[in-house]
């Protein structure tokens, strides 16, 4: 396994500075990863100068991963944007020499999780995907919690193309549906490409928490165990609000070394 590490770990989704961003892209690096991913909003200065990115993700010693992109695949009325927006990305990642496009999915406005729902979903990142993979750019689908509350990434796995729709399955969003992360993995361990390693627990009032990872409810023993073989990447995406974001990621990527060890 790969030891990458999605940049919203160091507190938030999309940077508001490039400063801001690169002095991440920077910690990651000197935290002891070798793979970056994060959200493609961070890139979209670098998308005329990849080879400008392609320089500071040498000097930071990483590789890049891929780029997160989240849309309403399922939507008819999406999919030009997301057509344009998505080859934009995939020629960006392909520059840099990344590997995906990490797709997470926009829930209906109605809740609407019917299989009809996936059917189209897998229809649209299918049709992305097929424009992509020229490119050596494959789509990861990354799940939220509600999508597991219904066994929705088997169901997308029907009707996705495996050659070219994978899954970077969020174990703590799994978690959080209720669901066993070892489980999900043993059914889809073809289709996973990405593993977001997160962990999930409810405090005494029922609020949903996403603790310090090997803190919360998830079975990491059972988890390494079904991840036997597995050789990709192993990406850390905490969601933390803390003073000090470098030190809790620090102390995550322990924890990772050990999950890979099976000493955790």
């Amino acid at each position: 396994m790969k030891l990458g590490c999605q940049a919203r770990s160091f507190g938030k989704g999309i940077y508001p500075d490039e400063a801001t961003f690169l002095d991440v892209v920077r910690q990651v690096g000197e935290v002891g990863f070798v793979g970056l991913e994060t959200n493609w909003k961070n890139l979209e200065r670098y998308f005329d100068v990849p080879e400008r990115f392609k320089q500071i993700l040498d000097d930071a010693g990483l590789e890049f991963i891929g780029a997160h992109y989240g849309a309403a695949h399922w939507d008819d009325a999406e999919r030009a944007r997301i057509r344009g927006e998505g080859l934009r990305i995939a020629d960006f990642v392909a520059a840099v020499g990344g590997w995906y496009i990490v797709c997470s999915g926009r829930r209906p406005n109605q809740g609407d999780v019917s299989e009809d729902m996936w059917e189209k979903t897998a229809e649209g990142l299918n049709l992305l995907g097929d424009e992509c993979a020229p490119k050596g750019v494959k789509l990861a689908y990354h799940n939220h919690w509600w999508e597991c509350e219904q066994d929705g990434l088997p169901t997308l796995a029907k009707y996705a193309n495996p050659e070219t729709v994978g899954f970077a399955f969020d174990t703590g969003h799994n978690e959080r549906a209720g669901k066993n992360a070892a489980e999900l993995v043993h059914a889809l361990s073809e289709r996973m490409d990405i593993i977001h390693l997160a962990d999930y627990a409810e405090d005494a009032g029922g609020n949903v928490l996403r603790p310090r990872l090997g803190t919360g409810a998830m079975d990491m023993a059972g988890l390494r165990s079904a991840l036997a073989g597995f050789t990709r990447w192993l990406v850390l995406e905490e969601e933390n609000d803390v003073p000090s974001p470098k030190d809790e990621v620090e102390a995550c990527i322990v924890v990772m070394r050990k999950f890979v060890e099976g000493t955790v």
